[in-house]
């Protein structure tokens, strides 16, 4: 999916928080360049560096969507309290707002919050003993 540079930029240092991100290793060789081009820029050019992060977009790929919904979800809830530590009517809070709008918009595309019976089926078809196997947890599948 293609995105602008600030949403893969929020995205990739949520995922860098999480053991084991598949999002994270999907995406590893991209990121880093773009790290490095974005880092060397905020140094050297901060008007190159303006345009790159708002007015370019990149290639995310994303081959599970219910994780890259769960960090979307969890920067979401990071940038929420960010605002609200913020003065109304600062630049620093009209920034926040655009942000979380424009997230919540790509959020939304991609089917919003993972809900609870999402979860479940996960758990369940990866969980569920197969043919032939018994319940391990020692309890019977029946109650009499």
């Amino acid at each position: 999916m293609e995105i602008p540079v600030w949403q893969l930029v929020r995205i990739m240092v949520a995922c860098e928080k999480r053991p084991a991100s598949r999002l994270l290793a999907e995406n590893k060789d991209s990121w880093s360049e773009l790290d490095e081009v974005l880092s060397g820029l905020a140094q050297t050019d901060f008007d190159a560096y303006s345009h790159l992060m708002m007015h370019t977009n990149v290639y995310l790929s994303a081959p599970n969507k219910m994780e890259l919904r769960r960090v979307l979800d969890s920067v979401l809830r990071e940038l929420k309290l960010g605002k609200r530590r913020t003065r109304a009517g600062s630049s620093e809070r009209t920034d926040l707002e655009y942000e979380i709008s424009e997230l919540n918009t790509l959020f939304d595309s991609l089917g919003g919050r993972v809900q609870d019976d999402e979860r479940d089926s996960n758990k369940r078809s990866s969980a569920a003993p197969q043919r032939g196997q018994s319940n391990r947890r020692g309890r019977s599948a029946e109650k009499t």
